[in-house]
């Protein structure tokens, strides 16, 4: 960014100079992400930045606009740089500890409310494996009266989501615990849920090139990756996921988009009921399986 003594920089003015800036490192959208950025910087709306186009940039202000657009050109998603992600209408912190969640994954939220509207609300036992930044279990618990236990092995994404469910006023209706799937959870909580639901790592370990970059150097590895086959996750699920949910309880687990035969086989055998939930794209992404077994 050239400037002399004599340059005066509004937020028009930077938005104009950023937009090519940005494209040219291969940015898409860089216009929005522009805008974005001196909104965060300015601590206020997008679109309200055109109400004060022309108004000066104070130093600090500048160097702060500078710092974000820097990192946006090295591809750290924006996310990260805000420090912000909607997720189901609701505002969720996120960092690198945490993936960033996806309009995809709401699908999960959604089908678990609507199955939950017809179970009483004393069995309304709901597990999520795998929690991240606790968008899954906060949204749902935002939504319907219930009990949530959250799982994951990263005591950093806990942290995250513990502040997440603060902010958003649902902390006493979910039990966090640091560890690997079902073994995380203590001798105390439930055996059983009527309700288990999960977005585990699914991306095999030989796709990393081919992501982009925001997802390939910033997001968790942990939580994109699993192994070379990207089934590793749902193989362990499979091994013990009929035992820890009720007659009659659901389950829903987020898939790639060219996993869902891989993962169904693996739950064949089971007295599990497969239904395939589809994304916006017609893409295959949430399988739903209803276990019919007597307890």
């Amino acid at each position: 960014m050239e400037e002399s003594s004599k340059t005066v920089w509004t937020p028009l003015k930077i938005i104009q100079w950023a937009v090519p800036y940005l494209t040219e490192k291969g940015i898409p959208n860089a216009r929005f992400d522009a805008e974005s950025l001196v909104a965060h910087a300015l601590k206020m709306d997008r679109l309200k930045v055109y109400l004060q186009f022309d108004r000066p940039l104070d130093p600090p202000e500048l160097s702060l606009i500078r710092e974000f657009l820097k990192r946006r050109a090295q591809h750290e998603p924006i996310q990260y740089i805000t420090g912000q992600r909607e997720f189901f209408g609701f505002p969720f912190k996120v960092c690198a500890s945490v993936l960033i969640p996806r309009p995809e994954t709401e699908q999960l939220v959604e089908r678990a409310i609507e199955f939950l509207k017809n179970i009483p609300e004393e069995k309304r036992e709901i597990l999520d494996l795998g929690t991240g930044s606790g968008c899954i279990a906060i949204s749902i618990a935002k939504n319907i009266s219930c009990r949530i236990w959250a799982t994951d092995l990263s005591e950093a994404a806990l942290k995250i989501a513990a502040e997440n469910a603060e902010n958003l006023g649902v902390a006493q209706f979910i039990q966090w615990r640091k560890g690997d799937w079902f073994s995380a959870l203590k001798a105390t909580d439930p055996l059983r849920f009527q309700v288990i639901l999960s977005n585990p790592p699914y991306i095999a370990s030989g796709e990393g090139a081919e992501l982009a970059r925001e997802i390939r150097d910033y997001e968790p590895p942990e939580a994109l990756f699993g192994g070379e086959s990207g089934l590793v996750a749902y193989e362990n699920l499979a091994k013990t996921l009929a035992e820890r949910v009720v007659s009659d309880g659901l389950v829903l687990l987020e898939l790639h988009s060219d996993g869902y035969e891989k993962v169904s086989k693996l739950f064949k055998g089971v007295d599990w009921t497969q239904i395939l939930y589809r994304d916006l794209q017609g893409h295959p992404r949430v399988l739903r399986l209803e276990k019919s077994s007597i307890d």
